[in-house]
């Protein structure tokens, strides 16, 4: 069976448990336990979660994945203390993910397979556009020879049946289509 890791924010954490259930018996499904946030907190936090020679990485961190699915970006655009800009500007969005390539691939082994999705829709208004956001992660990924998982366009279709009235969670609708989604990028890879 192989190692699949899922990277990301709370999207992650709602969708991960059906993925998990998806694809039992075929493949190990994991991620970590808390939040992974916005992109420059999930590279940062790399460190801890998975192996790394090194004094501070803990002895329990999670196995080597063969594959690798990730988002961040939610809280990226986020303008969380009305300073007219997205909490991570557009260029350090794409460092952050190019950096987060590059180490995933150190610690990872350099075959390990990387899938990177795009941010799903919200009905929060105070979001920078996502559209810029997504076309920054398709454009690293097509840089680095990476598979793109649209989740923003399987979920964009009904947004009032897919988000909850938080207006960022999925709701169970839109947990089922995002987790069919991920599981059938990583099967390609099984």
């Amino acid at each position: 069976m192989k190692n699949v890791l899922l990277l990301g924010d709370s999207i992650r954490l709602l969708y991960q448990p059906v993925v998990r259930e998806k694809l039992a018996g075929r493949a190990d499904v994991y991620g970590p336990d808390e939040n992974g946030r916005w992109s420059g907190y999930t590279l940062n936090s790399l460190r801890f979660w998975l192996h790394m020679d090194s004094p501070w990485s803990p002895p329990d961190v999670l196995p080597t994945p063969d594959i690798v699915h990730w988002n961040n970006g939610i809280w990226d655009m986020g303008d969380d203390y009305g300073l007219g800009r997205p909490f991570t500007s557009p260029e350090e969005y794409v460092s952050a993910l190019e950096r987060t390539v590059t180490v995933l691939r150190k610690l990872c082994g350099e075959n390990v397979a990387i899938i990177m999705a795009t941010t799903t829709p919200t009905a929060d208004t105070d979001l920078a556009a996502p559209h810029e956001y997504n076309d920054l992660i398709k454009q690293v990924a097509a840089r680095n020879n990476l598979e793109v998982n649209d989740l923003f366009a399987a979920i964009a279709p009904d947004v009032a049946g897919n988000i909850r009235p938080d207006r960022i969670h999925l709701t169970e609708a839109g947990i089922a289509i995002a987790a069919a989604q991920v599981a059938a990028c990583i099967e390609k890879y099984l």
